[in-house]
């Protein structure tokens, strides 16, 4: 079986683990490396103060610091080659960040992303207005949002997907995530194909 490595991306309310969940399901060959719960388990481990996804989401920056971010980015690298042979690997991140003032990005450096080499960048979008509803619906700790933030947030998230492909010379996947689900997910299961 060939494997490939994928990094999946999105903003905030775009579907993402949903469609990774029912991606996995009944699979057993996919690794998931969810780089948010990784990241929250490392801190949780190397300081006294705890994290939860809430905190996270409402207050990131002034949660985390580089060094977690760089130590984590580690694991990841390691994990990726440890895994990269023997099943998919499916790497759930999401770089860009809403902060207080704005937004924030702590993306891979250009020697990072070509050391985790993904074979394909999924990135998966919602227009704004379901993004808010989506948000509005179930936030999960994830801060409100109007129009311009939730484009804003799309927009550059994307971007920094593109980035990542042209770092690496990989095709980069833009999926509609409003379409319906199970179209959604056999699309990327036939990418793994």
């Amino acid at each position: 079986m060939k494997t490939k490595v994928v990094y999946v991306t999105g903003a905030p309310a775009s579907g993402k683990s949903t469609t990774i969940n029912r991606l996995l399901d009944g699979r057993s060959d996919i690794e998931l490396w969810e780089y948010s719960q990784r990241l929250m388990d490392y801190v949780n481990v190397t300081r006294s103060d705890a994290v939860t996804h809430n905190s996270l989401r409402q207050s990131s920056a002034a949660l985390l610091h580089p060094e977690d971010i760089a130590a984590v980015d580690k694991l990841l690298i390691e994990f990726v080659a440890r895994n990269r042979d023997e099943k998919h690997v499916l790497i759930d991140s999401h770089p860009l960040t809403r902060e207080e003032y704005g937004f924030r990005c702590t993306a891979f450096s250009a020697l990072q992303i070509q050391a985790i080499a993904p074979d394909e960048i999924w990135v998966l979008y919602a227009d704004p207005q379901t993004t808010i509803s989506r948000i509005d619906a179930s936030g999960g700790g994830r801060k409100a949002v109007d129009v311009e933030h939730a484009r804003m947030h799309t927009y550059l998230q994307a971007s920094i997907a593109t980035n990542y492909g042209v770092a690496v010379g990989r095709p980069v996947y833009f999926f509609d995530s409003t379409a319906s689900q199970d179209d959604l997910v056999k699309r990327l299961a036939n990418r793994l194909l």
